[in-house]
């Protein structure tokens, strides 16, 4: 079964799998009624009843199909990579292992795993300098440590799609990145944006202040140089 989603009809698809999951099958109340009121054995029972349930589920044949050959009933049409874009004072990292931890110097502070942010992409190989993070994290994995000590990627058998955190400027807030001390990005933006415009109109009145003056000086000179001329 293969559900793809078509424009934004996306409740169509959720109505159909609910529909297929949900639907009704053949009821067998009345063989668990006879299995419970034999005279049997409590476990013998509850063997009974556990078998007849099993064998009284129906399955299409796709389903079938995919259980005889051991195929999974259910997979994910595209992968999804999180990749952590935060800030770096607010960004998490993971430790390395405790044993490792232990077989290290205790002053060394190189106690995180390697990550994609901090170590894959910013020592990428030369022939890889034009990949983007993006392109780095969708298509590339880390293989091996070459004889010349740098890090090799493969490409991977399926892109993957990279995920990272939506930052939306009118809820999230930096104390470390806000000036004008707004209360968000955005608002930081728009006073720092209207205090800039105010310094442009306020050196622009300054320089016509400065015109002003040295024309009145010419006027000054002019009058004075035709007072002393007469």
């Amino acid at each position: 079964m293969d559900l793809q989603y078509i424009a934004e009809r996306s409740l169509s698809l959720t109505e159909y799998v609910t529909g297929y999951v949900t639907k009704a099958e053949k009821s067998h109340a009345q063989d668990l009624w006879d299995e419970v009121s034999s005279c049997d054995n409590i476990y013998s029972r509850l063997w009974k009843i556990g078998q007849k349930l099993l064998r009284a589920k129906e399955v299409g044949l796709y389903e079938a199909s995919d259980l005889v050959l051991g195929e999974s009933l259910c997979m994910k049409s595209v992968t999804v990579q999180y990749v952590n874009v935060y800030l770096p004072h607010k960004r998490s990292r993971k430790i390395i292992n405790y044993s490792n931890l232990t077989k290290m110097d205790r002053s060394s502070k190189d106690i995180f795993n390697p990550s994609i942010i901090e170590d894959f992409y910013p020592t990428r190989p030369n022939n890889m300098e034009d990949v983007s993070l993006y392109e780095l994290v969708a298509n590339y994995k880390f293989d091996k440590i070459g004889e010349n000590g740098e890090r090799e990627y493969k490409l991977r058998s399926k892109p993957v799609l990279p995920n990272h955190k939506k930052f939306n400027p009118m809820k999230d807030g930096d104390e470390s990145t806000l000036v004008m001390e707004g209360e968000t990005m955005e608002e930081a933006f728009m006073r720092h944006r209207e205090a800039s415009i105010r310094g442009i109109e306020n050196h622009f009145n300054k320089l016509q202040k400065l015109l002003e003056a040295e024309r009145n000086w010419k006027k000054i000179v002019d009058a004075r140089n035709k007072a002393g001329f007469h």
